[in-house]
């Protein structure tokens, strides 16, 4: 893989302070990828959303290796977060970043963006209406994830996309 692929990508202990620092460093973002496996067994991936979603994708599935997910359970997770980060660069017009967390019971990825216009936390519940050329992407997401949740604060928007470990 080229060396480009692992700009911006860091490995980050299991900390909520360690997310935010990832977040808001620019010098963080760019330094190489660290092991960040927790004491706990947790791990933590930031990658920020700067439009090689086909990079981001072989990350994730990467970050999910060792996992024991059925293949079409970590195809749809990945789809989902694909969905997710694509959704970033085509609706909130900022850049992003995906925070991808693991633990004994769950996968979770958390993706972010600064323009905060995803307030609605219902969306994507029901199917876009029949011949719809859009509005599919969290309505699927729901579909290909144990849990998806949206999240709107001043820092801007975040979906939650859970994955439950078989």
């Amino acid at each position: 893989m080229a060396e480009a692929a692992h700009e911006g990508v860091r490995l980050v202990p299991e900390s909520p302070e360690a997310v935010r620092t990832d977040q808001e460093s620019p010098e963080a973002a760019q330094a190489p990828p660290e092991d960040g496996a927790a004491a706990d067994g947790g791990r933590t991936l930031s990658l920020p959303i700067a439009g090689d979603l086909a990079g981001l994708r072989r990350l994730a599935r990467r970050f999910l290796e060792p996992e024991v997910l059925d293949e079409m359970r970590e195809k749809n997770f990945i789809l989902a977060v694909s969905e997710a980060a694509n959704n970033v660069l085509d609706h909130a017009g900022t850049g992003g970043t995906i925070i991808l967390r693991r633990d004994a019971d769950r996968i979770v990825a958390e993706i972010r963006d600064r323009a905060g216009l995803l307030t609605d936390a219902e969306a994507g519940m029901t199917p876009p209406p029949v011949g719809s050329r859009r509005g599919y992407g969290l309505w699927l997401m729901r579909q290909m994830c144990d849990g998806v949740e949206i999240l709107h604060d001043p820092a801007g928007s975040t979906v939650r996309l859970t994955i439950l470990r078989a």
